[in-house]
């Protein structure tokens, strides 16, 4: 038990150092486009970059990891991705950023896959559902990381310096934060004793659900992102200000619901948690739109949050769990369908706000919230659901 405890806290700190580095660069973005003379057209090139990184990292990571497992990818991998945060402030022009934005979304994509697949096994060994709490450490990191860059730019602190300090403190607290990771045959040691009924093919039926359920909630996690403060100035009408207190109240929520994620997935059951979380984070979306008033709407994006919270780690859980021999490959799988949703949900609600408005397109979100609380019987092989559920074979 003391190795579980400690390798825990490794993977929850690897989720933390993630977090923070990802949350680093967002409030810089502003001053790297005027530092580089881009417009926004130059700036979707950028983000493209940074897409197609995180798709061929999340596609990559798979065999690396059922082969040699999660330990050693992680130790070396997460510093590095502290050093590639340095790689966006020293770019010369567009092409730079682009290739640099791209490498870090690659190590960023590679290292979601891995530490998941770490957390799995480490939850595996508990023999509870342990991922969400790890998961709110993600969220606490990119929290502090996104304070820590607006901080910087409000008092005047250049791109470069700021993260070429995040790599220099972070990257040797990675080094140590890793250390007490699972090893070997640890990692694929079975839930209460069992294994569940490995796959017969990779890209199932159980892999194409969860990964369906998982683009929704992080369709729904993107369009909070980029757009609840558009939505809040332009249609609730609150000053540049405020703006942002839609997704702090998101941020909130989702953080909060993830800490005690696994107490309540252990006490109903998975399914219940995920089905109830869709419909949770439907009903907070359909209130912020339905009535555009600022304390109804701030109210509505902390029910998002919080409905949302519980579910991709019980998705990655259930994923991981389906063959422990594959856990990476299939976790891999589901991971890139649940990108591929972060960067669709939100370009979707730009092109129907374009058309129609943006009430009408923050609909979507609370649409794919629905399709989250249908889809809720996909995540039986998550931990913590009944030994008699089924869940050995699809």
């Amino acid at each position: 038990m003391p190795q579980l405890s400690s390798a825990r806290i490794a993977v929850a700190s690897t989720f933390a150092i993630h977090g923070f580095v990802s949350g680093s660069w967002a409030p810089r973005i502003p001053a790297l486009k005027g530092d580089l003379g881009l417009d926004n057209a130059d700036l979707g090139i950028a983000f493209a970059g940074l897409a197609v990184g995180l798709f061929l990292g999340t596609r990559l990571a798979g065999r690396p990891i059922d082969r040699i497992g999660t330990r050693l990818p992680l130790r070396a991998g997460l510093p590095l991705m502290c050093v590639a945060l340095v790689g966006p402030a020293l770019a010369t022009d567009l092409v730079a950023l682009t290739v640099a934005f791209a490498w870090l979304g690659l190590v960023s994509g590679f290292l979601d896959v891995t530490m998941n697949a770490n957390a799995v096994a480490v939850e595996r060994g508990y023999g509870r559902p342990i991922l969400s709490g790890v998961h709110a450490f993600w969220s606490i990191g990119l929290l502090a990381g996104s304070a820590m860059g607006a901080g910087a730019a409000a008092l005047g602190v250049g791109a470069t310096a700021h993260f070429g300090l995040v790599a220099v403190v972070l990257a040797p607290v990675a080094v140590l934060a890793t250390r007490g990771l699972l090893t070997g045959e640890a990692e694929r040691a079975p839930i209460g004793g069992e294994a569940h009924a490995p796959l017969r093919r990779a890209w199932s039926i159980p892999v194409l659900l969860l990964g369906l359920l998982a683009f929704s909630a992080f369709a729904g996690e993107g369009s909070a992102a980029d757009w609840s403060a558009v939505y809040m100035d332009e249609i609730v009408g609150v000053r540049e200000g405020l703006a942002g207190a839609a997704f702090v109240a998101f941020s909130a929520g989702m953080i909060v619901l993830r800490l005690v994620g696994d107490a309540i997935s252990g006490r109903f059951g998975p399914v219940q948690t995920v089905r109830c979380g869709g419909l949770l984070a439907a009903a907070g979306l359909a209130l912020a739109v339905v009535a555009p008033h600022p304390l109804p709407a701030i109210a509505g994006f902390l029910l998002l949050g919080a409905g949302l919270a519980p579910v991709v780690p019980i998705a990655f859980s259930a994923a991981g769990n389906l063959d422990r021999g594959r856990a990476g490959s299939l976790l891999g799988m589901v991971v890139t369908i649940a990108y591929v949703g972060a960067v669709l949900g939100p370009l979707a609600i730009g092109l129907v706000a374009e058309a129609v408005s943006l009430r009408v397109a923050l609909l979507l979100p609370a649409a794919l919230a629905l399709v989250v609380a249908a889809l809720a019987f996909s995540v039986r092989t998550a931990a913590g659901a009944r030994r008699d559920a089924g869940v050995t074979d699809w």
